[in-house]
């Protein structure tokens, strides 16, 4: 007949040196309490009965999560007299073996499996990454950089689960939420030198996308980039200078159509004959004035235009010229 395990007071458990696991992790055991705290042990421990001391039993396996338990008590989380389930073995001679067995044949889990069980969780459960990183004992950025992991492009998300890529190859495609753009350069990247370069794969993300700061984003604004169906891309430690502007070839038709407004409004307002706007790294604003009551008189005046930075391939600056009536 299968033995099935018993409750036993906390109080009454203690570790067993024969617990091979010896060197622990300070940030992996507050997560494990974290989770205990909010959904309690629901794995039974497995110990051997304390000779001569009826209703005790040493730990072989299930230490760590004891050791969460006795201290969830010492803060008052838990009740003094809080019970946990114990497989207790007949034979003691199996200690050593059986704290092995628990510990060598744990399997960490693919880290894409992470990404879509924390995914699931928030679906299925109507919970917050915050709800989540908090049951189990995580920051809301580790939560939030998983789901971001979960949306990435298919391709992308099955190399990460086949181990085809890293986790950090895979963080950095993360880095823009444009999925067919991440599609893109892997796809350009994947058989390649720099397959594996985060920096490249970066790079080549941030290609034709801006920055909040960027002059050509400040000329436009944000307001009117959302409203004429530009994406940003935010994450929890963003904010309105460092989001980035990913649909950059839009930016540039509202860049040229508000500067052809403003070009135009000069001329009318000048009474010039034409303003011409041109990309120059001078950045000089140049106005020849020649009005026809004053044949030959010209004036020059030189201004700072609008710059842009476009992705990583260097600055460009837009500059108006108006040429006068003869």
């Amino acid at each position: 007949m299968t033995q099935l395990p018993i409750l036993v007071p906390a109080a009454n458990l203690a570790k067993s040196p024969s617990n091979v696991r010896t060197v622990g992790d300070p940030v992996a055991d507050a997560q494990l309490e974290a989770n205990i705290a909010v959904k309690g042990v629901r794995q039974n421990l497995i110990g051997v009965p304390v000779s001569r001391k009826k209703g005790h039993y040493r730990i072989i396996a299930g230490g760590r999560r004891l050791d969460a338990v006795h201290r969830l008590i010492e803060k008052g989380v838990f009740d003094a007299d809080y019970q946990l389930a114990v497989l207790v073995l007949g034979n003691a001679k199996d200690a050593i073996e059986t704290s092995l067995e628990e510990n060598f044949f744990n399997l960490t889990m693919n880290p894409a499996d992470t990404c879509r069980a924390f995914q699931d969780i928030i679906e299925s459960e109507k919970k917050t990454p915050e709800d989540v990183a908090k049951r189990f004992g995580l920051t809301e950025r580790f939560v939030r950089s998983r789901l971001r992991l979960a949306d990435l492009a298919d391709p992308i998300f099955e190399a990460l689960r086949n181990g085809e890529i890293t986790l950090n190859v895979a963080v950095a495609y993360a880095s823009n939420s444009d999925r067919t753009k991440q599609a893109e350069v892997f796809e350009l990247l994947k058989d390649g030198y720099y397959r594996a370069n985060v920096n490249e794969i970066k790079r080549q993300l941030v290609e034709d996308t801006y920055v909040g700061s960027d002059p050509k984003a400040l000329l436009v604004g944000r307001d009117a980039y959302i409203e004429a169906g530009g994406r940003v891309d935010l994450d929890l430690f963003t904010n309105s200078t460092t989001e980035r502007w990913i649909d950059g070839d839009l930016l540039n038709r509202l860049v040229a159509d508000k500067l052809a407004a403003a070009a135009e409004a000069l001329r009318e307002r000048e009474g010039l004959a034409e303003v011409r706007i041109i990309p120059s790294n001078s950045c000089h604003l140049q106005r020849h004035l020649g009005p026809a009551s004053a044949q030959g008189r010209h004036a020059r005046t030189h201004g700072r235009a609008t710059g842009a930075s476009r992705g990583n391939r260097g600055r460009d600056r837009g500059c108006q010229r108006g040429l006068g009536r003869r």
